[in-house]
């Protein structure tokens, strides 16, 4: 029986890991990232518009989505882009506790409040969250 052969690599690339400043300097250069959590024990994952502030990610969602349910729950974030004809890109994943900052009073919630923070999707957004970025990691495929 023949040997199966390896789908062409295309060209040779490194994969590097990126470190934290860098992937906090990234987080900064798009506006939707994926939400990751758990509902009912199941992994969900979920786009989002978000802004940054210091190592903080901050997002928006409705009253009545499942988003809701992140509050006071370990999530992952992820943004990442990709040039599918390069074959390179970026990856970023931040890990951390979603809090829920939408009537917090304390100086930190006001201000991630007052981000301009615009969400694509249609509705009122008057749910907050922000996830501290406990754990920050990135790679680079160059």
């Amino acid at each position: 029986m023949p040997e199966p052969q390896e789908p062409d690599a295309g060209p040779a690339v490194s994969l590097d890991e990126i470190d934290r400043a860098q992937c906090l300097e990234l987080l900064g250069t798009t506006s939707v990232g994926r939400v990751a959590f758990l509902v009912e024990g199941r992994p969900v994952i979920l786009p989002v518009n978000y802004a940054v502030d210091g190592e903080t990610i901050v997002f928006r969602t409705a009253e009545d989505t499942v988003l809701n349910q992140v509050a006071l729950q370990a999530v992952a974030f992820e943004v990442d882009r990709i040039d599918e004809t390069s074959r390179t890109g970026w990856s970023v994943l931040a890990q951390g506790v979603a809090q829920d900052v939408s009537q917090a009073i304390d100086t930190k919630s006001e201000r991630l409040r007052a981000l301009a923070l615009v969400s694509w999707a249609p509705g009122q957004r008057h749910r907050w969250f922000g996830i501290k970025a406990d754990v920050l990691t990135g790679r680079r495929l160059r």
